[in-house]
């Protein structure tokens, strides 16, 4: 039977009329994915001035009306867009522990000194959780995956070089910053510290060999040795040692399943006990002095000190978000002579950090998603043998944030490009475990 020749028209404008939203679809969604990498790896201030008299205005960036205004913006894009799309239902997943997690979060912080700053700063940290959970869903494919994180890269790695190149007052520590003028000459990039830029270079190197088997070659190579060379001028020791380690565990834990939970959670043990414990122990200090590394972990063993005390002191609802460090109570209490902790921003060490933060219940709701959960998404992703490229790069920027967190306050931040990155590869080890990818 022949079909009217207006009614072929009317299947052929549906058509067209879909291609084209299909269209409009993937150019929003590449244009979201973009303009939230760069805002958690570029921000809206990127080259702070780190010299006398600036440093207070550097540390409060993250913080300025302009950036609630810009994060409020960019996650009412992306739940809009994410609404309209079928893949909704893993987005923010697990749910029943996230919210557990962040209730929590809210209960320790209502007793603050004062609960609107707390508040404020926990709904920050929770739309980067949201951003981050949405983030994946953009991509129409690994391919695409690849190149929007390639393209992503480019612009970091190109805004670096051109700082360190054309503007190095604002690139590159002087011996004129406020605070550590003895870091003169290390690289920092569009960041605010050399460890910051070290971090997300190394970060950077790893989706470079996801690029290479994903998008590009040439592309990928040029993002690892871009990213290679920036890392080391950065001096960042920490970062450097730790990709041949990460690298090392990454494997082993592809090879060898039985053994993830001891590698991963023996690691972070480990790690703390050595460095933790130089605080508390002499013997443990005594053995870390003679393997040849700095026993105070550069002075951050007064920090580790403070901070086992005051989380003996409130071990089971701690301080409250961003409540503890800087807070009148701690800079008051202590005579500055005493020690210089009192003065610090963090614990320059995440787990301590979450005790401060939420204590015990808390730290623990935090191990079931930053680690447990993570283990099992490994373990299923392998069996169903879902695109084995985006396991290996969620595992490798799981396991450094992880460990490099036992040197580094880097959980629940409110606009950290490491902080982020570890979310995206925990939400993206679940996808691993639960969806199936669309193929381009």
């Amino acid at each position: 039977m022949a079909i009217p020749l207006m009614v072929l028209r009317s299947m052929s404008s549906v058509a067209i009329e879909e291609d084209r939203k299909a269209a409009n679809d993937r150019l929003i969604a590449a244009v979201l994915f973009l303009a939230t990498f760069l805002y958690f790896w570029v921000s809206l201030t990127p080259f702070p001035d780190l010299s006398a008299g600036n440093e207070n205005s550097a540390a409060s960036a993250g913080s300025n009306l302009l950036n609630q205004v810009a994060a409020i913006g960019l996650i009412v894009s992306l739940a809009a867009f994410a609404y309209r799309q079928p893949n909704t239902a893993m987005v923010l997943q697990p749910r029943l522990v996230l919210a557990g997690l962040l209730g929590w979060y809210v209960l320790v912080s209502l007793p603050t000194p004062d609960p609107l700053f707390a508040l404020r700063r926990l709904a920050m940290a929770t739309i980067v959780v949201v951003a981050a959970s949405i983030f994946l869903t953009l991509p129409r494919s690994e391919r695409h995956f690849g190149k929007l994180l390639g393209i992503g890269l480019f612009i970091v790695l190109g805004l670096c070089y051109f700082g360190a190149i054309f503007m190095p007052r604002l690139a590159i520590h002087q011996a004129t910053d406020a605070v550590e003028p003895m870091l003169d000459g290390d690289w920092r990039g569009l960041f605010n510290h050399k460890n910051a830029a070290g971090s997300a270079m190394v970060i950077s190197m790893f989706c470079g060999f996801f690029v290479y088997r994903t998008w590009s070659a040439v592309a990928g190579i040029l993002i690892l040795v871009l990213s290679l060379i920036f890392l080391v001028n950065t001096g960042s020791k920490t970062s450097v040692g730790m990709v041949p380690a990460v690298m090392l565990v990454a494997f082993l834990l592809q090879k060898v399943a039985f053994l993830r939970p001891a590698l991963v959670i023996g690691g972070i043990a480990t790690i703390n006990t050595f460095t933790i414990g130089s605080a508390l122990s002499e013997q443990i200090s005594g053995i870390v002095k003679s393997l040849g590394i700095d026993p105070t972990f550069t002075a951050r063993t007064d920090l580790w000190q403070l901070a086992v005390e005051s989380i003996m002191a409130r071990p089971v609802t701690g301080y409250g978000y961003q409540s503890f460090w800087r807070s009148e109570a701690l800079l008051h209490g202590f005579r500055e002579e005493d020690t210089w902790a009192t003065m610090a921003n963090d614990a320059h060490n995440g787990y301590l950090d979450l005790l401060l933060t939420v204590g015990i219940p808390g730290f623990v709701l935090a191990m079931l998603f930053l680690v447990l959960l993570p283990l099992r998404y490994i373990d299923k992703a392998e069996q169903r043998g879902n695109r084995p490229a985006l396991t290996v790069l969620f595992t490798r920027i799981w396991l450094f944030v992880l460990f490099t967190a036992c040197l580094e306050s880097i959980f629940f931040a409110t606009g950290d490009a490491v902080w982020f990155m570890l979310l995206v590869s925990i939400f993206g080890l679940r996808l691993q475990a639960f969806a199936r990818l669309r193929e381009d």
